[in-house]
């Protein structure tokens, strides 16, 4: 998230804010006790307008803020290290973001649930391994060229991370209502071994 530009736009809402009430109090409308002047319903209506656009601001800059994330780590991991080496796993963990967050707009859509948590989990950990595998190819030994195949062990799991991913949603959507019982309990057992993954910072570099 990108709380600078949130703390920008939210300066910039309390700046009009300020206006609005300067507004009514330099009208006179505070002081004339009058609720029903012209003066005091404009500030009013104002006041809704101003209500409205923070509330899409906000919204605004989260969503901006959550596409640039995708972004950043795609950008990152292309640009990490020596672009002349590991050519095969950046290439393999690019195609699995992109397969996750071409399916965004489907999951965003659903009503809240499981199927969408476990998309949305598995979106952030494709994302924490891309980052990892980035972070581990900035700080390569270029020299030695010791490989302790890291990144393609990143790349194994998150391989099986979206093949399950896959698997379950195919589960999910596609047979009847019998196996519906095991396809939840299929996508609770996956969220907990993710949350685990999340709490326990499993995959780091390092770790």
């Amino acid at each position: 998230m990108d709380f600078k530009k949130l703390l920008k736009v939210n300066l910039i809402n309390l700046g009009i804010l300020g206006l609005i009430v300067a507004f009514y109090f330099l009208s006179g409308a505070a002081e004339s006790g009058d609720e029903n002047t012209g003066t005091t319903v404009l500030t009013g209506l104002f006041g809704l307008g101003w209500l409205a656009y923070s509330i899409i601001s906000n919204v605004v800059v989260l969503k901006e803020s959550d596409t640039e994330s995708i972004t950043e780590v795609r950008n990152r991991l292309i640009r990490a290290g020596n672009k002349r080496f590991f050519v095969k796993e950046r290439t393999h963990l690019l195609n699995m973001l992109d397969s996750l967050e071409s399916r965004k707009k489907y999951f965003s859509n659903l009503d809240d649930g499981k199927l969408k948590d476990l998309y949305y989990m598995t979106r952030s950990q494709m994302i924490r391994n891309a980052t990892n595998v980035s972070e581990y190819i900035e700080t390569f030994d270029y020299i030695s060229g010791q490989d302790s195949g890291y990144a393609k062990e990143m790349c194994d799991n998150s391989q099986e991370l979206l093949n399950k991913f896959n698997k379950l949603v195919e589960l999910t959507v596609t047979y009847d209502d019998t196996t519906l019982d095991y396809d939840t309990r299929e996508i609770d057992d996956m969220i907990e071994a993710l949350q685990e993954m999340r709490d326990t910072g499993k995959a780091r570099l390092g770790s």
